[in-house]
């Protein structure tokens, strides 16, 4: 599936332009000359900057497009993805991950999803076993260390206490 670069960047100036607005209705601190919608600004202004430049790349490409190197899709493109299976089970496979874990997160745990669907993701995606085990167990770790201790996100905790 491909999407012309112009509706991500056209989708990414309406949601900045957005996220600013909203931004600009945090309570100012007193006393500072920087406050909590700073930071959001700034971010708001780079997916700003991101999507004039995919306006311009959308643009470049349709210009310099030729028979051999054909322009961009309209808007949506399904070809060569829809057609290899693998992609499409993989694309359900990605879809029901998301659903697992907003159904099972808060009944097992963080730890216990996210390693599981590490697991199966990167096993699915073309890892070997040993090396998806691994990487699903330092993701989780990593993850859970960064979110949960270092950050205070609390994360659903789960059966197993961890």
């Amino acid at each position: 599936m491909k999407f012309n670069d112009a509706v991500f960047g056209i989708f990414l100036i309406i949601f900045a332009i957005a996220e600013i607005a909203y931004t600009r209705t945090f309570p100012s601190l007193h006393g500072q000359r920087f406050g909590a919608s700073d930071f959001p600004v700034l971010i708001g202004v780079g997916f700003i900057i991101c999507g004039c430049l995919l306006l311009f790349s959308a643009y470049r490409k349709r210009a310099v497009a030729t028979d051999e190197a054909p322009s961009e899709p309209n808007l949506l493109s399904l070809r060569g993805w829809a057609e290899k299976r693998p992609s499409v089970i993989n694309f359900f496979v990605v879809l029901l991950c998301i659903l697992f874990f907003i159904g099972f997160v808060d009944v097992l745990g963080f730890v216990i999803v996210a390693f599981l669907l590490l697991l199966v993701l990167f096993y699915r995606l073309g890892n070997g076993l040993v090396t998806s085990l691994l990487g699903a167990l330092l993701m989780t770790v990593i993850t859970k260390m960064l979110f949960g201790v270092w950050l205070l996100v609390p994360l659903p905790i789960g059966p197993l206490g961890i």
